[in-house]
């Protein structure tokens, strides 16, 4: 593969608080971008089917064991595969499922927003801000986040413990539905959140809705519904997304204004890739300078950075989630020694 790492501009060292800003040259990564940002829907596709099969075997193997052993680990695995919607709904908002742009709304939607009680729509309005804006008073996960505390970190091992253990018993659930709530239905029904809901949005919503309930009526699927969907999504998956977000941007309120120090990659291990940041959303900082790279292409491009040297350890880059060490994994950094008053609200988003 042809090596891209002279095309950085490496300009001399900016010093800000230890850290140094590498600007991307995306002029000379021009080629390489637009062969990375091609479509492949049957990539996509079959990323979204895996997950829709992951989550009917699970649900089956609750109903062959029939054991209350059962139900949490089904729950568990759901709820990883919920956040893998989540993420391929990210890429429908950027329009990366299919060409036809209609079509990728149409298939976001009804197999990844919808299910997890959101539009495609109303998350890529906000989404498109906290690109533009991101870390600023303009970012709205930023602005959302700021008034919960819950997100201000780091803080110690015990008192981060304590917030991931509300995530799972639902403790902070409303601090998450004010997060969501603008990309919902009836937020943008009522006027509450933008985009105006279209005609088509609105048709395929309540066809989704009436199959749903349906479905769930002749099987008699409500408590599976219940258990096994509405529950991990509105607390083991709220665990799963903090922790993701947690490493995707600095906890510090200050904004560097640079664009490579203002988002993280994580390399993780393949546990960690399956469980908390599935289909390459780790590669946070690489989606943010180069958004038109689908996901499945993103490890390329973060390895042309990587030689770059555009990464620093601990400053825009882990290698992993779990760990002690604050320069290589996220739960070092988020539980590193500092006092109370410098704690600071972190963002990400799906």
């Amino acid at each position: 593969m042809e090596t891209h790492a002279a095309a950085v501009a490496l300009e001399p060292e900016f010093e800000s608080d230890q850290r140094y800003n590498r600007p991307v040259d995306r002029k000379a990564l021009a080629a390489l971008t637009r062969e990375l940002s091609r479509i492949r829907p049957a990539v996509a596709l079959w990323a979204l089917a895996r997950q829709w099969i992951v989550i009917a075997a699970c649900v089956a193997f609750v109903v062959v064991v029939d054991r209350w052993w059962a139900w949490p680990i089904a729950a568990f695995l759901i709820a990883t595969r919920q956040h893998a919607l989540l993420v391929l709904m990210h890429e429908g908002s950027h329009y990366h499922i299919v060409p036809n742009r209609t079509l990728n709304d149409i298939i976001t939607d009804l197999f990844c927003s919808f299910p997890c009680n959101i539009t495609t729509q109303g998350y890529r309005y906000q989404h498109g801000e906290h690109h533009r804006y991101v870390n600023t008073n303009q970012d709205p996960y930023w602005v959302i986040m700021q008034a919960q505390p819950a997100w201000h970190f780091p803080r110690t091992p015990l008192k981060a413990a304590a917030v991931f253990l509300g995530d799972v018993l639902g403790v902070y659930i409303l601090d998450h539905l004010k997060a969501f709530k603008a990309w919902t239905y009836l937020s943008r029904l009522t006027g509450q959140s933008q985009p105006k809901i279209s005609a088509a949005e609105h048709v395929r919503y309540w066809l989704f809705i009436g199959a749903l309930v349906t479905t769930l009526t002749l099987t008699g699927g409500w408590l599976y519904y219940l258990l096994l969907w509405l529950v991990p999504q509105s607390t083991m998956l709220m665990a799963i997304f903090r922790l993701r977000s947690l490493g995707e941007h600095p906890l510090e309120t200050t904004n560097t204004l640079m664009e490579t120090r203002e988002s993280r990659d994580v390399s993780a291990r393949l546990l960690e890739r399956v469980l908390i940041s599935p289909l390459n959303i780790n590669y946070h900082l690489t989606h943010h300078v180069f958004p038109s790279i689908t996901f499945h292409n993103l490890p390329r491009m973060h390895e042309e950075l990587k030689r770059a040297g555009i990464f620093v350890k601990g400053v825009n880059a882990f290698d992993v989630y779990f760990g002690r060490d604050e320069h290589t994994s996220v739960v070092g950094y988020i539980t590193k020694t500092a006092p109370s008053e410098e704690r600071a609200p972190a963002v990400g988003s799906p």
